[in-house]
């Protein structure tokens, strides 16, 4: 048992280092968004952290983790090393800015997964058995991308809904080698198992995420949730990788999007080898990151089909802010988060994308790499004609089976939002403006007015 001296010694220790942080607070300075039993876990955990007293609060080093990453998938052969880099920048970040006790052992057991799954794919396809997957090369795949919070996730759901075609759901991306390759239902469980545990955690924490971004084992997801063993992105790290100071916009993604391939192809096999119906079906893939690296993206996937979505950046970029907010709220929750520091790190991760991705469709043939852009206005009013123009822009079949899920769909999501509306009397779940962020619509129409005329203008 903690003696009493000990137990008030802690805790003036952690109220001092509460008054510390107050005196560097200013008008944007907030506290955590938490709840209350996160508030406590970090109170109680705070020793076992600062005299790093397990193994989850020694100090995270890339090597270490590699080795420990090597013990779990029962293989070291990593292939290729431009990981490296990606992961030991982030890493290091990390240490830097420090995070909370719940953050800090999130964040590492992070990033030791990310690891070891990229050991276990690359262990997979080595096998005589998987190796066929390599043989079948990922067919005229549909890639969403776009800004945060232009309506990257309801376009890729809706386009998810074709029976020809396939999204990959959150377990296969985050667990993508089968654990039992011939119990389809055993392996799906195990699989996810895991991941439903960690979004139950993270709904503890910051139980006021669910109204920014859905997530579920079971939903199509992020392609950065694969990709992320090469490129460490994901709600641990956004906060860190958008950052003015951020080397992530140097970085080169070609080797990641070619890994990310093979485990598409390995996925594809999967469905294959056990004839499910999943079986030959195309892909319809996403990330809002995709737009910092198209280049480099149609280099690993030479057959991609590309949808950029667009929406006014005086409602995108708050959003974005609040996003980017309660990403931190998770992780660095023992300290003060300076809203207008995420302000002006997203104008300025913005201003890279948004040229970046404007760079891609103004130089790059569309007979190579077919795209297209749907503005966000236009997706509300009318999902239905804007997937039917997006099929006959990029050379899809729209057949009147898909119409009908999608109308059919449309509807209920219509009533299912309906109910909300009246269980909470119409009160916005998700709030935020731009001056929250230190920003003004003035400014932000003033260094994006550019993308406005050009994607957002109605053409005459």
């Amino acid at each position: 048992m903690i003696s009493y001296e000990i137990t008030s010694v802690i805790y003036y220790a952690w109220q001092f280092r509460n008054i510390v942080f107050v005196l560097g607070c200013n008008e944007y300075s907030s506290r955590p968004n938490i709840s209350w039993k996160a508030w406590a876990l970090n109170l109680a955990l705070w020793p076992m952290q600062y005299f790093q007293l397990s193994k989850s609060y020694k100090p995270m080093k890339l090597e270490e983790m590699k080795k420990i990453a090597t013990k779990i998938a029962k293989y070291d052969d990593f292939e290729d090393h431009q990981f490296e880099r990606p992961f030991d920048w982030t890493i290091k970040k990390i240490e830097e800015i420090g995070y909370s006790p719940l953050g800090y052992a999130a964040a590492k057991d992070f990033f030791i997964r990310r690891l070891a799954v990229k050991l276990r794919v690359n262990k997979e396809l080595k096998d005589p058995i998987m190796s066929s997957a390599l043989d079948t090369p990922v067919r005229k795949p549909i890639f969403v991308t776009g800004l945060p919070r232009t309506g990257t996730t309801f376009l890729h759901r809706l386009l998810a809904m074709d029976p020809e075609a396939r999204a990959p759901l959150s377990y296969e991306l985050l667990d993508p080698v089968q654990r039992y390759r011939d119990d389809v239902e055993k392996d799906t469980k195990v699989r996810a198992s895991y991941l439903t545990k960690a979004l139950d955690v993270m709904n503890m924490i910051v139980p006021h995420f669910k109204a920014i971004h859905e997530v579920g084992a079971f939903l199509p997801e992020e392609c950065l949730m694969s990709y992320g063993s090469d490129i460490p992105m994901f709600f641990a790290t956004f906060h860190v990788l958008m950052s003015e100071e951020s080397e992530y916009y140097n970085w080169e993604h070609v080797t990641a999007y070619k890994n990310y391939y093979r485990v598409l192809q390995l996925m594809q096999y999967q469905a294959k080898r056990n004839g499910t119906e999943k079986e030959g079906k195309r892909w319809v893939l996403k990330c809002p990151a995709h737009l910092l690296a198209l280049d480099d993206l149609v280099k690993a996937f030479p057959d991609a089909r590309i949808v950029w979505t667009h929406r006014d950046p005086k409602t995108a970029i708050p959003s974005f802010c609040s996003f980017l907010r309660a990403c931190q709220d998770m992780y660095e929750a023992a300290s003060y988060i300076q809203l207008d520091k995420i302000g002006r790190n997203l104008m300025y991760c913005t201003d890279i994308f948004l040229k970046r991705g404007h760079d891609f469709f103004t130089k790059s043939s569309q007979k190579t790499n077919p795209h297209t852009s749907v503005n966000y206005g236009d997706l509300i009013k009318d999902p239905v004609g804007t997937v039917k123009a997006i099929y006959a822009q990029l050379g899809y079949e729209f057949t009147n089976e898909y119409e009908k899920i999608l109308v059919d769909f449309i509807e209920k999501d219509r009533i299912h939002r309906e109910e909300i509306k009246k269980k909470t009397g119409g009160k916005k779940m998700h709030n935020y403006s731009a001056e929250m962020f230190g920003l003004t619509g003035e400014e932000i129409d003033e260094k994006f007015g550019w993308y406005s005329e050009t994607y957002l203008m109605e053409k005459k």
